[in-house]
């Protein structure tokens, strides 16, 4: 490394030097020529590391990678990068440096009492921690959460997406559920989000689809998530005003009644859930059916099973989704943290909560893999939110594990998923600017000890993270280090 006293020296070297041309030209002699000395190269070179650059390419042992500013400068063998003279040296032999992962569903906005308190400084600063440098928010209020995170000191980068839904999303009165636990009143899902400092937008035939994006991108999304209620004209119509601006549309998988199929036909970029493919096992009129809260829930329940992931209806969704490039989120680790829940009560109430999770868990899984083998692109969203037990919390490493023991992907796959196809699934500006280590990218990096590429959870050997540019280890971020 270059330290400090090395500038100290210097500034003070050059400091007698001029004082003794100053005296030299008073006494009358001739004028001292200095020496021209090679300006300090305000480059980093990180030196030695094993280097996996997301870009397909096979690693690179003993590489270099330059960074000045926020950028990358170099990333290759110590022949392809030099090191700047004067450059501050890292020395990482022996490491791993890989691209910062990406986690391409969160929800992080979690309003009590009109404030997000802490919960979210906390969440900011373990997610990069854990090397995530970079995380697609699916639904809050873009405009509140970006404010937020903006006043942070440490935290990745956030893209946000516009949650829209259709009208019985929004009014569909308070109505009695019967349950095995008796009868349970519930409101619009609207309201329980706006609640939470969430600010879904209603959609209807009437309204103008170029106006709900106009919307959304003043509000800071850079783009759409269809939610629920909105038939397939509407999905149509959204999708194509989004793209006319430019912005990427997701949506649930499926966003009742418009089941995935359609929503891919449609033009979406990518859809959410693989164990929403459920909704192939029904008909258009059957969906159509599907209007209260709580009502996609139990028609998951009722048909999804491992076997039933591997039904025509299904493979067909499937087949249009490769052939047309659509993203498949899988968030299976949210699920299995259901079951774990439902697993760990001493007590069992039947519930259709219960009854969806465990259906879900096993169709979900076996959908990834159906999605795999018949090359749907995948991206590594693990819908966590920053809110509640953090032990309870689906993580981007969960999501990881799952995809190379469950599905099986082997870590490389995997970890592409979290880096090079995240930026890409994202779209826009991370499409272009994060997600692998390459020269005029921004300078998004994790150094491990172990290597991940041999086994997933050497993930978790964190040893540094670099955002743009600035280093931070992992105890300096949940110390509250960061924050000073």
């Amino acid at each position: 490394m270059v330290s400090e006293s090395r500038y100290m020296n210097v500034g003070f070297s050059s400091f007698l030097t001029a004082l003794l041309a100053t005296m030299v030209s008073a006494c009358g002699g001739p004028a001292l020529r200095l020496p021209e000395r090679p300006p300090v190269s305000s480059a980093t070179a990180i030196v030695g590391a094993n280097l996996w650059d997301g870009t397909g390419r096979a690693p690179v042992a003993n590489a270099v990678t330059l960074v000045r500013g926020d950028r990358i400068l170099c990333a290759g063998s110590a022949g392809e990068c030099p090191v700047p003279q004067g450059a501050r040296v890292i020395d990482a032999r022996g490491r791993y440096l890989i691209p910062g992962l990406i986690d391409s569903h969160v929800h992080l906005l979690f309003m009590v009492n009109g404030s997000a308190g802490e919960e979210l400084t906390l969440d900011l600063r373990d997610l990069l921690a854990q090397g995530v440098t970079t995380v697609r928010d699916m639904g809050s209020d873009p405009a509140a959460l970006l404010s937020r995170v903006g006043a942070q000191p440490a935290a990745p980068r956030v893209y946000t997406m516009q949650l829209v839904a259709g009208r019985r999303f929004f009014f569909n009165g308070l109505r009695g559920v019967e349950t095995a636990r008796g009868t349970i009143y519930r409101q619009p899902p609207a309201l329980t989000m706006q609640r939470l400092g969430w600010r879904p937008i209603l959609f209807t035939a009437d309204e103008d689809p170029d106006q709900i994006v106009a919307d959304a991108r003043d509000a800071g999304a850079m783009g759409l998530k269809l939610y629920a209620h909105l038939d397939s004209l509407a999905v149509t119509r959204l999708t194509e005003a989004a793209h006319r601006a430019g912005m990427p549309v997701w949506g649930h998988a499926w966003v009742q009644p418009t089941s995935v199929l359609e929503q891919a036909r449609a033009g979406q970029d990518g859809v959410v859930h693989a164990a929403g493919l459920a909704g192939e096992l029904y008909s258009v009129e059957e969906r159509s059916k599907l209007v209260n809260d709580g009502d996609l829930q139990t028609a998951t329940a009722k048909v999804a099973s491992a076997g039933s992931a591997h039904d025509p209806r299904v493979v067909a969704a499937l087949d249009y989704m490769a052939r047309n490039g659509t993203f498949l989120e899988p968030t299976l680790d949210a699920v299995r943290h259901s079951v774990a829940y439902f697993d760990s009560r001493l007590r069992r109430v039947p519930s259709e909560q219960e009854d969806y999770a465990r259906a879900a868990s096993q169709f979900g899984i076996e959908v990834a893999r159906e999605a795999i083998r018949r090359g749907v692109r995948i991206s590594a969203g693990s819908d966590h939110v920053a809110f509640g037990p953090a032990r309870d919390r689906a993580t981007l490493f969960g999501e990881l594990q799952l995809l190379v023991d469950s599905i099986p992907l082997s870590p490389t796959a995997a970890l592409l998923a979290a880096t090079r196809d995240a930026a890409l699934a994202i779209g826009g500006e991370p499409a272009r600017q994060v997600g692998t280590i390459q020269a005029g990218r921004y300078a998004d990096l994790v150094l491990l000890g172990k290597n991940p590429l041999e086994r997933i959870e050497n993930l978790e050997s964190v040893e540094w993270v670099m955002r743009g540019g600035r280093l931070w280890r992992p105890g300096q971020l949940r110390s509250g280090i960061a924050m000073r």
